[in-house]
């Protein structure tokens, strides 16, 4: 079985799927090590680790999720930093980031991409809930034109640091851009990607979906009700290569992923 899942990987590669670009969803057991804190009292490895999703509905279906604990001591620009994900390259197609956020105070969060052949962007929005998933897009089109291979996120960004936090960080990808016809030809979005028991995908107004794998069989069939966002259970599934095929508007578009 080990050997069979091992050659539907090899095949997925051959299909073009990048495990070093973004989307990332922190599913897999080393997708942490990506990404090196910094300003926390001395980078203690403790205070950043993987844990699992405390609040798996709702928004975020991920199993599990980025952990940073900022320290009382902690600078306010306390975050972290990763260079895993190749050159992230900023158009009129892909200028919005998303990233996911569940944290236990209200503060600026940030993104910045820096170290590449345009001006450092950086952006500061902040969270408006605690104790819950929270989905915070950045407008990087000051950046346009420009490809960057560092990604920089600040959970918790005060202007004057009080206190400490914990904060979960989750799906930071590249959003839809505004239009709905931009939203079709930028294609099904699907994460995580690799998925273990869970996935959402997103594309305008979904009337159903199929899924299929390797042979061409039907697993499993779903209706919406014009949704542009859902996520899917997957614990039925085996793990391997699948095909998803969504009805949208009288179209179908169709995307592949795997099944952990």
């Amino acid at each position: 079985m080990k050997t069979a899942f091992t050659l539907l990987l090899l095949a997925v590669f051959a299909l073009g799927v990048n495990a070093q670009t973004l989307p990332e969803g922190f599913e897999t057991p080393d997708s942490d090590t990506a990404w090196h804190q910094f300003a926390n009292s001395g980078d203690d490895p403790e205070n950043m680790f993987l844990v699992e999703n405390p609040v798996i509905d709702g928004i975020n279906p991920s199993e599990t999720c980025l952990q940073l604990n900022v320290l009382e001591t902690a600078d306010p620009w306390v975050g972290a930093w990763a260079e895993a994900y190749g050159e992230i390259s900023i158009s009129a197609d892909r200028y919005m980031l998303e990233m996911m956020v569940l944290k236990d105070v209200i503060s600026n969060c940030g993104m910045k991409l820096e170290a590449g052949d345009g001006p450092n962007t950086e952006l500061k929005i902040p969270n408006t809930v605690v104790d819950e998933w929270e989905l915070l897009t950045f407008d990087m089109s000051a950046a346009m034109g420009y490809t960057y291979p560092r990604l920089v996120i600040f959970p918790d960004f005060p202007d004057t640091r009080e206190t400490g936090s914990t904060c979960l960080i989750d799906n930071i990808h590249f959003a839809f851009p505004v239009s709905v016809e931009d939203q079709r030809l930028a294609g099904i979005r699907i994460y995580p990607n690799p998925a273990a028991e869970r996935m959402t995908i997103r594309y305008p107004d979904m009337e159903g979906a199929l899924i299929s794998n390797v042979l061409g069989q039907t697993v499993k069939s779903l209706t919406f009700q014009q949704s542009s966002l859902e996520h899917i259970d997957l614990a039925d599934l085996e793990p391997g290569l699948y095909f998803i095929t969504v009805k949208s508007a009288g179209e179908t578009v169709s995307s592949k992923f795997i099944r952990e």
